[in-house]
């Protein structure tokens, strides 16, 4: 009986565990999947995923895609479904008779391609505006910049303006998270355009060349370690559609800023050339003061007072042009090229006031400053990838040369007259100073991909090699002998060779809903250099510089996805601020004849180490990113003012024990209503830096913060309106206290010709407020420096397309199972 009973007993267990198993297996499915642009392959985020019960067409479950294009929806019970994914644009995606069974419960659809909409990518995303394909994620957001109304007929400074978390000063200086130190690429290399002047290059650079915007915070190994706050890398258009097609674009605006340009591109199934052509002319108007307190004169001058209007003209002329040929479906070769042709000319009247103690006027200098600048530069790529059978297998190799050349004229004229000294007198003065310079890149890179088990390996070698040559010589004009006399102190040839040396391996893994990527990246670099000059005797000096810095940088990124479309991010990376060769030069830079600036060749790399904790959490139509970040940095490099001489401030470089900067970073999207959308960001940090006692230079702290939003209104269905504004509170840094800064720009749209034509009004600046003000103490000075900056404050554009897909699309084959998806 006993026996009877343990047997009922066990056929009546085993039952139960079967049945408890078919209950748990009847909602145990899932089906994922990643989605890409079926054009570029970038992954698509925030994309509505529906799965619909195939026999009653109802709901079952939706959900969104993350930051990295995936979606899993888990819990399905076992059944037939039809999987959606939408995405306005974009043509719906329909995946029919998925089947869930106890057997085959989970169903991965591997990379799904959803492409543009033609019947209505013009109405839904060219016209009204709603569609943004901006990719926000916490380590690297990826900014369209087409849709920016506001920096249309600009520069690529004006779109820089528009990013979140980026502030750009009066001078054209960028800061990225507060920092100023941020790596600034064009195309993922640097540019030579002005010689290497960022300001320059992106002044250079109409808006309407550029594709997009990348901002990476922290970046991997496979970055190069330059950047404190991180990378900002601009992408310049390549027109790559399948078919001949074509965009012309001009652009009239205030104060004679005009611009224009055409793109041309043909792609089909085994070749895609393209090119493109723009013209930029800008017209400049400064206007500054800056009133000067000397703490402990070396003679009767107590007190000066400067203003300095200026104008200043630029005509540039930017060409791009390449090839990408299929050599086979599996292998890409492409050659590319560019050339810039830029003009400056820059007039500029100069005004300065000197007192004594009882601000009685000793001495009026009136001066005439005009430049007159020309440079040139080109560069040459050449890219091959091959992919294989593998999934995500990769071989990419890059070669690169660029080259660059100018010149710069200047000529100062001063008429001094000094009061009651024993009577008044007037003297004049014309000094001639002469620059020109070249420049060389060299770049080769390889970097390989290999799947192992569920993660990715990844590693590299990149070697940068960049020649500068800079030649100044100074000229004064002898009264006597009506001739220029060169003038030794300020003639001098700087040549320098910088090279960097990168090797890097890293790996990539993933472990059910935690993710992680460990890296490290091995940089030798070395700066040679020698500056051939004359003293104040006019003897011969001449100065070597040599600067090694030999280093390894980690990286670790840790992620973790909490379901309900959110994340959660923590990453270090080490990170590396070496000065540039002008830095280093000791020739000092005389453009502003009362205010030099010269390198110099002691100070040493700044070593960073940078931390970040991310979050993000996706809503059906609120995408919300935030960021906690840190950084430490040894050798912090600050520019000091040396005491006056005659009248002449001079600004160096030097090294600061310690800095620390931490902060707090959002950035949220909205698409509440249909006619509305905004983007809205607010970043709130803190600098601290140790003192420098040798320069009147104490610890200072400050706590600061800057916003921006951008709003989007669709008017009606073919005209859109869109308005920004930003603001940059009070900030402090080593020896300067900076004033806030706001300002509102604005623009409207109208599509016109069934949709292949656009129309284009926007103002900048439209209230007149933004400015570089600041007050700044130090070596027994106190200077309270304001300076305005405009450009064009308002304009129109108009834009044409034309041409269409005659052929069909080519992309390269990342592996067989992307050919099957």
């Amino acid at each position: 009986m006993n026996n009877l009973f343990m047997a009922i007993k066990s056929i009546l267990s085993i039952l139960l565990l079967i049945a408890c198993t078919n209950v748990s297996a009847q909602n145990n499915g899932n089906i994922s999947g990643t989605l890409l642009d079926a054009m570029s392959s970038e992954k698509m985020i925030s994309v509505t995923i529906t799965v619909l019960d195939r026999q009653t067409n109802t709901i079952v479950k939706k959900a969104l895609t993350d930051t990295a294009g995936i979606f899993t929806i888990n819990n399905l019970p076992e059944g037939l479904f039809v999987l959606k994914a939408d995405y306005l644009g974009y043509r719906p995606f329909v995946k029919d008779s998925i089947a869930i069974t106890a057997s085959n419960g989970n169903i991965n659809l591997g990379k799904i391609e959803m492409k543009i909409s033609e019947k209505n990518t013009l109405q839904e995303v060219v016209i009204a505006s709603t569609k943004s394909n901006d990719k926000i994620s916490i380590g690297t957001k990826k900014f369209a910049v087409e849709q920016s109304l506001v920096s249309k007929g600009g520069t690529a400074t004006d779109l820089l303006q528009n990013i979140p978390t980026v502030t750009i000063d009066g001078s054209g200086n960028i800061s990225l998270r507060g920092s100023s130190k941020v790596n600034i690429l064009i195309d993922g290399k640097p540019s030579l355009i002005g010689g290497g002047d960022i300001t320059q290059v992106l002044r250079s650079l109409p808006a309407s060349s550029v594709e997009s915007i990348e901002l990476i915070t922290n970046p991997s190994s496979k970055y190069e370690a330059a950047g404190d706050a991180g990378i900002i890398n601009i992408i310049l258009k390549k027109n790559k559609k399948s078919g001949f097609n074509g965009t012309a674009n001009v652009f009239a605006g205030t104060r004679n800023n005009d611009n224009g340009g055409v793109g041309l591109s043909f792609e089909n199934s085994k070749v895609n050339l393209y090119t493109n052509y723009d013209f930029h002319r800008s017209n400049v108007w400064s206007n500054g003061h800056q009133d000067i307190l000397y703490l402990n004169p070396a003679d009767n001058i107590v007190y000066a007072n400067e203003i300095f209007p200026s104008t200043t003209i630029t005509n540039a002329h930017n060409i791009k042009a390449g090839i990408d040929y299929y050599v086979t479906p599996k292998s890409l070769l492409s050659f590319s090229g560019g050339f810039n042709s830029t003009k400056l000319n820059r007039n500029e009247s100069l005004s300065i006031q000197q007192y004594n103690g009882d601000k009685a006027l000793l001495q009026r200098v009136n001066s005439i400053n005009l430049m007159n600048k020309n440079g040139t530069a080109f560069n040459a790529n050449i890219d091959f990838v091959k992919t294989f059978n593998k999934p995500k297998e990769e071989l990419v190799f890059s070669i690169g040369y660029a080259h660059g050349n100018g010149n710069e004229l200047q000529n100062y004229t001063s008429y001094i007259a000094n009061i009651n000294n024993p009577v008044n007198t007037l003297d004049t003065t014309i000094f001639h100073p002469v620059n020109d310079y070249n420049n060389s890149y060299y770049n080769v890179q390889a970097d390989y991909t290999l799947p192992i088990g569920t993660g990715t390996l990844s590693a590299g070698y990149r070697t940068q090699v960049r020649l500068d040559n800079r030649n100044q010589t100074a000229y004064s004009f002898n009264a006597g002998t009506r001739n220029y006399d060169e003038y030794w102190p300020y003639s001098a040839y700087f040549h320098s060779n910088n090279q960097i040396h990168a090797l890097y391996i890293s790996y990539q893994g993933e472990v059910k809903r935690f993710s992680y990527q460990i890296g490290v990246r091995g940089e030798a670099a070395n700066l040679k250099g020698n500056v051939a000059g004359y003293d104040l005797n006019n003897n011969p000096l001449n100065t070597p510089v040599q600067v090694i810095n030999n280093r390894l940088y980690p990286s670790v990124t840790l992620s973790e996805k909490l379901g309900n479309n959110q994340q959660l991010q923590l990453s270090y990376t080490r990170r590396v601020i070496r000065p540039t060769p002008r830095n280093y030069s000791p020739i000092p830079d005389i453009s502003d004849p009362v205010n030099y600036d010269v390198g110099n060749p002691n100070i040493q790399p700044e070593d960073v180490h940078a931390f970040e904790l991310g979050y993000q959490k996706n809503w059906n139509k609120i995408n919300f990113t935030s960021s906690l970040y840190y950084r430490i940095t040894n050798d912090f490099v600050t520019h000091v003012e040396l005491p006056p001489v005659n009248g002449i401030i001079t600004t160096t470089a030097e090294n600061i024990p310690h800095a620390y900067t931490g902060g707090l970073e959002v950035i949220s999207r909205f698409n509440l209503v249909k006619a509305w959308n905004f983007t809205a960001n607010v970043n709130v940090y803190e600098n601290k830096t140790d003192g420098l006692p040798a320069y009147g230079i104490t610890k200072s702290s400050g706590l600061s913060w800057n916003a921006n939003i951008t709003n989007n209104f669709t008017i009606a269905r073919s005209i859109s309106l869109q308005i920004r504004g930003d603001y940059q509170a009070p900030n402090v840094t080593a020896q300067d206290n900076n004033r806030a800064n706001f300002g509102v720009d604005a623009g409207a749209k109208i599509n016109l010709l069934h949709n292949k034509a656009t129309l284009t009004i926007n103002g900048r600046d439209i209230f007149a407020t933004r400015k570089w003000a600041f007050l700044r103490e130090g070596n027994g000075i106190l200077l309270d420096f304001e300076r305005k900056t405009t450009g064009a404050r308002a304009g129109i554009s108009f834009t044409y397309n034309f041409g269409g897909a005659i052929f069909k699309k080519k992309s390269i084959e990342h592996s067989a199972e992307h050919q099957e998806n």
